[in-house]
């Protein structure tokens, strides 16, 4: 089955400014321990967030995905009232929402921040796919190492990121040579892979969406999330 990730269109005439939100204001403060700027991938419970109050650009368009910078949407998403009962409809498991005030010149509208606690761990098939180290040449080009790097999981795929980071020249870094991918049928669920970390919809649900005409949404081809790694779904 085809997947892919959502996130934020680039083109203004689709959002009409880039970025919509001209102003965020917070109840409390936004990176204190369990807020929405703080929680990790592996995260699933949240302590009382400091919750934004936003203002849009007058030329924004009010879609039904927004984005606000400091809450990731690697995490979460941002959407209107019929988009959030849409993604609720087809979602599996347990998740969280929170109610946000957005504004624009003289109207006032809801929006809410959406967050599945358990994500997708088995959307990599760690077993089948290829990790190894690179380092970078004096040209900034990748040259393969000989060794592959064993990785069995999202949190041990994260421990190898830190343990070989992509810094300076001619030192080895990881990364993922070949992504074997199977989301078992699902439409609709999160993945805590820091490879390729998101939200994700299936062929199926991504044309309900465009046939509901709901706006504000990129749908990101897997193959343009890291150019050198090669994907596979089955």
């Amino acid at each position: 089955m085809k997947y892919y990730r959502l996130s934020y269109p680039n083109d203004v005439k689709e959002i009409g400014h880039n970025p919509q939100v001209q102003k965020t204001i917070w109840d409390g403060r936004p990176y204190d321990e369990g807020a929405f700027g703080t929680q990790g991938l592996f995260n699933s419970f949240h302590n009382n967030p400091a919750i934004p109050s936003i203002e849009f650009y007058k030329s924004a368009k009010t879609t039904s995905m927004i984005s606000i910078n400091t809450i990731g949407i690697n995490l979460y998403l941002i959407v209107d009232k019929t988009f959030l009962n849409f993604l609720i409809a087809n979602c599996e498991g347990i998740f969280q929402t929170w109610k946000i005030q957005a504004k624009k010149k003289d109207l006032n509208y809801n929006y809410y921040i959406f967050f599945i606690d358990n994500p997708k761990y088995d959307f990599i098939n760690y077993k089948e796919s290829v990790f190894r180290l690179y380092i970078k040449s004096n040209d900034r080009k990748w040259i393969k190492l000989d060794k592959t790097i064993k990785v069995i999981s999202d949190e041990d795929c994260m421990d190898k990121y830190r343990e070989y980071p992509s810094i300076g020249i001619e030192k080895p870094f990881f990364e993922a040579e070949k992504l074997i991918l199977d989301g078992n049928n699902c439409d609709f669920f999160r993945s805590s892979s820091p490879t390729i970390a998101g939200y994700y919809v299936s062929e199926k649900l991504k044309n309900e969406i465009e046939k509901q005409g709901f706006t504000g949404i990129r749908f990101q081809e897997l193959n343009e999330i890291n150019n050198f790694v090669e994907v596979e779904t089955i």
